[in-house]
């Protein structure tokens, strides 16, 4: 059920994403003049880290990533990567049932990716897991990151956004609410 659109507006895949069920199966959108070959190159990849297989989507990890760039203000700061050890600020938080979008994903203590080194993996969301989710990030690998709470465990973790539902009233996964670092 792959479905190529060429549309460079957002706020169509934000919705086709939030509505579309699992990843594999929602629609994604091309930005310019990408074909359908550009999409089948960057098709769902499984990445097995530490016992968790984490279903990687790239293009669409990429598209969450600039409609998040593009939702920031003027004289907002730009969004950093978090090093490992670094925590999100807390001050706000949304609940989001069932946060694992495609299956289990891993909470890590950061954002940063590179290579085979990135940070530890200090928890992991469940597909049944709720979550509170406090802001979001730009990682180091483009992607952008949630800062969240597994409600279940009381973890607390970096998660990238494209394994995670959106909350409620949102378009696409991850928090809605820029970490401001």
């Amino acid at each position: 059920m792959r479905k190529a659109m060429k549309s460079g507006n957002l706020s169509i895949l934000a919705l086709a994403v939030g509505l579309g069920g699992a990843l594999g199966c929602a629609e994604q959108a091309t930005q310019g003049s990408e074909s359908d070959d550009d999409l089948a190159a960057t098709a769902t990849q499984a990445v097995e880290v530490e016992g968790v297989t984490e279903h990687f989507d790239p293009a669409l990890a990429a598209i969450i990533a600039k409609a998040k760039l593009a939702s920031i203000e003027a004289n907002a700061p730009s969004p950093q990567a978090a090093a490992c050890g670094r925590a999100g600020p807390t001050g706000t938080s949304e609940r989001v049932n069932d946060a694992a979008f495609t299956g289990a994903a891993n909470q890590r203590n950061g954002t940063v990716a590179v290579s085979s080194n990135n940070c530890t993996i200090v928890g992991v969301l469940q597909p049944t897991d709720d979550a509170l989710y406090f802001c979001w990030t730009l990682g180091n690998d483009g992607f952008t990151w949630t800062y969240a709470q597994n409600l279940r465990t009381g973890v607390r973790g970096w998660t990238r956004d494209n394994l995670l539902r959106p909350p409620p009233g949102a378009g696409v996964g991850g928090a809605r609410n820029n970490c401001g670092i």
